[in-house]
């Protein structure tokens, strides 16, 4: 006896939708510093203990010639606007690693985009910012995340363990250290975006 087998069309690979075994076409927002230590030295977005996971298939910067540069060398498109970005199809997820006081409103628009967020952190740049945020992405169901690598990696809480049960003696000195700031400074000005 053979019965039919029905195959849902969201499965299959068809023009402009890869199938479900194909990995994720990443869009990365703000291409910095940052942004460039997050891709990670290939085309492929690697997960720690997984194999690739995505491809980088654009890069979004208001400097444009950094956009170029890094989107000729990734071998993917440039964008300058990343809501032009969020509208690309074959974009399924995006990493933002743009200054901190613009964490939020991209991972919003992501997200409403229906693209899965990484955010480095902050979140936002304000508690009162957060909220509003928190409300629109749980509305969205999209997988979003936000880098607290500090926080949770082995060193840094054993560390924070060894002070908390004085198994280093009394601590009288403590001395941090503080990212700089951007390494572009002083670009020139531009005109505005006409849309």
């Amino acid at each position: 006896m053979a019965l039919p087998l029905i195959i849902p069309a969201r499965v299959l690979a068809a023009e402009g939708q890869p199938g479900a075994n194909e990995r994720i076409g990443v869009g990365y927002i703000g291409v910095g510093r940052r942004g460039v230590q997050l891709m990670g030295p290939t085309k492929e977005v690697q997960l720690i203990g997984l194999p690739a996971a995505g491809r980088i298939v654009a890069v979004c910067d208001v400097n444009a010639p950094r956009a170029d540069a890094l989107a000729a060398a990734r071998k993917c498109r440039a964008f300058y606007d990343y809501r032009k970005l969020l509208e690309a199809k074959d974009v399924d997820a995006v990493v933002v690693a743009t200054p901190d006081h613009w964490h939020a409103l991209p991972s919003i628009h992501a997200c409403q985009a229906g693209k899965d967020v990484y955010t480095e952190k902050p979140l936002s740049l304000t508690v009162r910012e957060a909220g509003p945020w928190s409300r629109r992405r749980a509305s969205t169901k999209r997988v979003f995340q936000t880098g607290s690598q500090r926080r949770s990696m082995y060193y840094h809480r054993l560390g924070c363990q060894m002070v908390r049960e004085g198994r280093i003696g009394k601590v009288h000195t403590i001395i941090a250290h503080n990212y700089p700031s951007p390494w572009e400074c002083g670009l020139p000005g531009s005109p505005c975006p006409t849309d």
